[in-house]
């Protein structure tokens, strides 16, 4: 069988909506195990881990994001065992943003043994979960698995994880209902452990308002400039309309917002919302008011952030003057 007639193949026996299938699946359906090593052979099927395949095309097609989700989701599907999902792999499941993390299906287990925690996709944690730092989070598939709660999660990524990519974390996870107390108490009750002053440090910055990743670094990297803070997501009028920017300074007449991130860091704005920002930027504009516009790239150089907002900071407007 060529590679066309396996690709044809492929397309009767594959589930449904699935985006990763089993080979249990697959065989169900008829394609047998020389098939799957033919179509691994041609390159038309890339495996995630052992039992778990994905189309290749669907592969190519996906940004590094969604392949994380996937790769985890090869894991649900094929692991066994009594693991939590914990760390970044609970963040994905419960629906934040996660960013920058790294591809490995995290989990904790209370004892250490055997199975899950030797598999080379799965980076595994043995620590005490208490009953009140676990929780059941449903599948969009069906069915639900272990995690540690929201409050946990955002403690063990920020031990674990980097400054910013903890509070992209954080701050999501506040506006899905985490409540920043817990989380205190948590690190509280982890005195010695390792990364609990890098949490304490991600906690005190969590902000809620923050409505996507590039707004919470965006916001990490202006706390770190020797100005005023701004105020996060004011409400402004011009010109009759109503208009709220990410981040505002009010004498200065100063305007910081980031550009082309909603969900999942889509870079890409549609032609509608590119015009309805030139109209909200020319509205505030006749009022005096500056803009500052980063995008996701931009906050590769923080330095180079820091220098912008600082110039237009420094720089007197005509409203602010008059």
């Amino acid at each position: 069988m060529d590679s066309q007639q396996l690709e044809e193949r492929l397309n009767r026996v594959w589930p449904a909506e699935a985006l990763v299938a089993t080979s249990a699946e697959l065989i169900a359906a008829g394609f047998n195990e020389r098939l799957l090593a033919r179509s691994l052979q041609f390159r038309l099927v890339f495996r995630l881990r052992k039992g778990a395949y994905i189309r290749a095309t669907t592969w190519r097609m996906l940004a590094p994001w969604d392949k994380d989700t996937s790769r985890l989701r090869a894991h649900l599907l094929t692991a066994r065992g009594d693991a939590v999902y914990s760390y970044f792999s609970a963040a994905r499941l419960q629906g934040l943003f996660v960013w920058n993390c790294g591809p490995s299906v995290h989990v904790t287990r209370r004892a250490t043994v055997s199975g899950t925690s030797s598999a080379h996709d799965v980076s595994a944690h043995h620590e005490p979960l208490s009953e009140e730092e676990l929780t059941f989070q449903p599948l969009r598939t069906g069915g639900q698995v272990r995690v540690t709660t929201l409050e946990r999660t955002v403690v063990d990524c920020a031990r674990l994880g980097g400054f910013q990519e903890a509070v992209v974390i954080g701050d999501d996870a506040l506006r899905h209902g985490a409540r920043l107390e817990v989380m205190w108490a948590i690190v509280e009750a982890m005195p010695g452990r390792r990364g609990i002053r890098k949490a304490r440090r991600v906690l005190r910055s969590l902000d809620a308002r923050s409505e996507s990743p590039g707004e919470s670094r965006t916001r990490v990297i202006i706390a770190e400039m020797d100005i005023d803070q701004p105020e996060p997501q004011v409400t402004l009028s011009a010109g009759g309309a109503i208009y709220r920017p990410d981040f505002v300074w009010r004498k200065q007449k100063l305007i910081v917002e980031f550009d082309g991130d909603i969900k999942y860091f889509a870079y890409k704005r549609t032609a509608e919302v590119i015009v309805a920002e030139r109209k909200r930027e020319r509205r505030l504009s006749e009022e005096g008011w500056r803009f500052v516009r980063l995008e996701w790239a931009d906050l590769a150089n923080p330095a180079g952030v820091r220098r912008r907002i600082l110039e237009a900071y420094n720089r007197p407007s005509w409203a602010a003057t008059a």
